[in-house]
């Protein structure tokens, strides 16, 4: 193929301008929506460190955690509440109640509109040394880059089998 030629005898170069591709072909994803996910992620690394300030940071002010599904009731019997509600209930769990908890990474993660869900485990050991192992279906809520909320699903059998035998292991004997 020849390179076209100018009046002067030159070679002269095409440039074709072409428009971008269509959105369902080149998907982006807007600095919010990638933070949002780094945010997620900036979570469980802080729940594992015990790092409660940046933990709280991620959080907006108005933040609201729901314990789920409705037919397990958590010991406090609260199944909502507010932020520092919740960092209390964290570290009281994560300090007092286990020796060690490790959130390990999410096995599935699905990322929309304003929102994050992971399923993940749990991997830990009570104080009193009997083994945790948990397993949860997250979702993180988010107006901008800050969690609004939180849903927090556990394996109920598990977790209430686990919670009721760690009772009876500090229950008085009468």
């Amino acid at each position: 193929m020849s390179q076209p030629t100018a009046s002067d005898g030159t070679h002269t170069h095409l440039f074709l301008r072409l428009p971008p591709p269509p959105s369902h072909c080149a998907p982006t994803m807007s600095d919010t929506h990638a933070k949002q996910l780094e945010n997620a992620h900036a979570f469980l690394k802080h729940l594992n460190a015990l790092d409660w300030t940046p933990l709280a940071d991620l959080m907006s002010p108005d933040f609201r955690h729901q314990y789920l599904p409705a037919s397990i009731i958590p010991p406090d019997g609260k199944e909502d509440r507010g932020k520092e509600e919740f960092i209390g209930v964290l570290k009281y769990n994560l300090e007092i109640v286990f020796e060690k908890v490790t959130y390990l990474p999410p096995t599935d993660v699905i990322h929309g509109s304003n929102a994050v869900v992971f399923h993940l485990k749990s991997d830990g050991m009570s104080k009193s040394g009997k083994k945790y192992n948990n397993e949860y279906m997250v979702t993180f809520h988010f107006d901008g880059e800050k969690i609004v909320k939180l849903n927090e699903f556990v394996d109920s059998k598990y977790s209430s089998a686990y919670f009721t035998a760690l009772r009876a292991e500090s229950a008085p004997v009468a």
